[in-house]
């Protein structure tokens, strides 16, 4: 479709570029009205509705579908390195081959994006490219080189002939086993209402591993053992659903409140949690929603332990920390702002909580 891309910084783009498509991240000042054309799910948008989707490599796929004929789009901008952008860009600048995969390339780019779950095409797609741009991060390398050489690799990731696709597909166990424990019971899993769902991970599961049942993964964060249920694999169940995750230790209950991971883009086929907003960016967020504030309030009244609960509300002391450990919802912390364990029971905190997220159509 385009044969021609840059990764662009704070640079203009070149003065040739007769018409501009900006991937994955608006044009800014240098976005020309009436020349150009956003295909992105960031705040503030300018996407046209006809292809407005989820994540900004949907909406590539939506440009593909009814483009315009009579416009020659002669350049795609993206200007950051993770794998929405990167599939963004290849979705149009390698169509045929990412029209030929959609579902997958789609999966890939929501399980970067949204910490959502993907097929096992999609897994290794997606843990191939962060394999990748975490090491050519590391070594230095420039972002339009990186893009190149995941262009050259992407098929491959996708069919299992990439040189590394033994180990990529060996990386993923983690991401798998969570499934699994969930799956066979194990790990305990109560969808409490069509917005809320609640795990419970036992002490047998926990052990030791009390960091890796409380880890938020980073944006985009390949899969590893750092974690024991990874977000993705509750979406494998649960996206579009507030999940609160009680894990078992030694010394009380750690309840961690997750928010769906795409909650912070300009989503359009998703639910969106009610009286959450996030204005003109997408830096920090706003939630006006007074039965969890009264939640909260609750559940800290009824608390009897060192740990205070905390939410991403500007009334609460630590609402930066958990803001930026995004999507985490609220914890328990102690007085330096660390996780620590509740006394309160999973049940008692999931009756508490539960109720501010059920069905409003029902009610």
């Amino acid at each position: 479709m385009i044969e021609r891309f840059l990764i662009l910084d704070h640079e203009p783009p070149p003065a040739d570029a007769e018409r501009i498509i900006y991937c994955d991240g608006a044009g800014g000042t240098s976005f020309r009205e009436g020349r150009d054309l956003d295909l992105s799910h960031w705040r503030p948008n300018r996407t046209p509705r006809r292809y407005q989707a989820d994540t900004s490599t949907e909406i590539c796929f939506r440009f593909l579908d009814r483009p315009p004929e009579e416009v020659p789009w002669t350049l795609a901008v993206n200007n950051h390195l993770d794998v929405d952008g990167m599939l963004s860009v290849y979705t149009l600048v390698h169509s045929g081959h990412a029209l030929a995969n959609r579902r997958t390339i789609v999966q890939a780019a929501e399980m970067g994006d949204f910490w959502s779950w993907g097929d096992p095409p999609a897994q290794r797609l997606f843990q191939g490219l962060t394999r990748l741009m975490n090491i050519r991060r590391g070594e230095g390398q420039p972002l339009h080189a990186t893009y190149e050489e995941a262009f050259r690799r992407i098929p491959g990731l996708i069919a299992q002939t990439d040189p590394d696709s033994a180990e990529i597909e060996a990386s993923l166990a983690p991401l798998r086993r969570g499934v699994e424990l969930v799956a066979a019971g194990t790990i305990l899993r109560v969808p409490r209402d069509r917005y809320f769902a609640h795990y419970v991970i036992p002490r047998s599961v926990v052990g030791d591993r009390v960091e890796e049942a409380t880890y938020v993964p980073k944006f985009n964060e390949r899969i590893s053992a750092r974690a024991i249920l990874w977000p993705h694999a509750r979406a494998h169940w649960d996206e579009q659903r507030m999940c609160l995750v009680s894990a078992e230790a030694a010394d009380g209950w750690h309840h961690d409140l997750w928010y769906p991971g795409y909650l912070w883009a300009d989503i359009v086929n998703r639910w969106m949690v009610w009286g959450l907003n996030y204005g003109d960016g997408m830096e920090s967020y706003e939630l006006d929603l007074p039965a969890f504030d009264s939640a909260i309030e609750r559940l800290n009244a009824a608390e009897t332990g060192a740990g205070k609960w905390m939410t991403g509300s500007r009334a609460c002391p630590f609402s930066d920390a958990i803001q930026g450990q995004f999507p985490l919802a609220a914890r328990t912390l102690d007085s330096r702002g660390a996780a620590t364990p509740s006394t309160l029971e999973p049940e008692t905190v999931a009756e508490v909580l539960g109720p501010v997220f059920a069905d409003r159509d029902i009610l």
